[in-house]
């Protein structure tokens, strides 16, 4: 009978979790367009709260992906998560990441820029490659100097999309152990980053095409001027 309540307790708190969760994703919702409107007024009066409200839309939008983060992998880990792909124009979906970021964007003064093919289409979950991209941005505008860019191109393995800074770089510790975020009993998933990491790998794994695995990679590049946050889409 104890086994029995427990697994009774087990099912109600799985739920009352998804309920939950959406209810808050909802209100944040909202609270996000609340802010933007604030955002706005600060703008066309110079109010001198400009880069307070970039800074409190940033934490609002990086919760929210939290959160969109935890649903995705709760419904993957349940087996009840329903793949919706289709074929996207690349360049317009990664304009469309960008401009969510538009207001944190321009607020702060960081120029960004697209580099991809406008004639290159691929096949994929566009909510659930939104949620890849609007972390790698977020991670991107929180330690870029000032500017990030976005480069995506098609291989004979994939599609591969790059988001790009001009900060100082991942530590070197984080670039050695990053391979093990992709365990979800790691301690490393403590961080955002580490999160941020194994949602995108569950992500590319629910994208496997033909026995391909996509994944992700940190690295900084060559004159140690920054980051780049790269995957490969089957």
């Amino acid at each position: 009978m104890d086994n029995m309540d427990k697994a009774g307790d087990a099912i109600n708190l799985t739920s009352a979790f998804a309920m939950v969760s959406h209810d808050i994703k909802n209100s944040l919702g909202i609270l996000l367009k609340f802010i933007g409107m604030l955002s706005e007024n600060c703008e066309l009066e110079q109010c001198g709260m400009t880069h307070q409200c970039a800074d409190m839309e940033y934490e609002v939008r990086r919760i929210n992906n939290n959160l969109v983060k935890l649903l995705t992998l709760f419904k993957a880990d349940e087996g009840v998560y329903l793949l919706n792909v289709d074929a996207h124009s690349v360049k317009d979906f990664l304009d469309e990441a960008l401009l969510e970021h538009g207001v944190i964007l321009r607020q702060k003064g960081i120029e960004y820029e697209v580099e991809c093919d406008h004639e290159l289409y691929w096949y994929f979950d566009r909510n659930l490659m939104m949620g890849v991209m609007g972390n790698a941005i977020s991670n991107a505008l929180r330690y870029t100097s000032d500017r990030i860019r976005l480069t995506a191109e098609a291989s004979p393995r994939g599609l591969a999309i790059g988001v790009e800074d001009n900060g100082d770089g991942f530590p070197a510790g984080m670039l050695e152990r990053q391979s093990g975020v992709m365990n979800p009993e790691s301690g490393f998933l403590n961080n955002n980053t580490g999160l941020g990491l194994y949602f995108t790998q569950t992500v590319l794994d629910l994208h496997q095409h033909d026995g391909i695995r996509g994944h992700v990679k940190l690295a900084n590049h060559a004159d140690q001027s920054g980051g780049i946050f790269s995957i490969l889409l089957p």
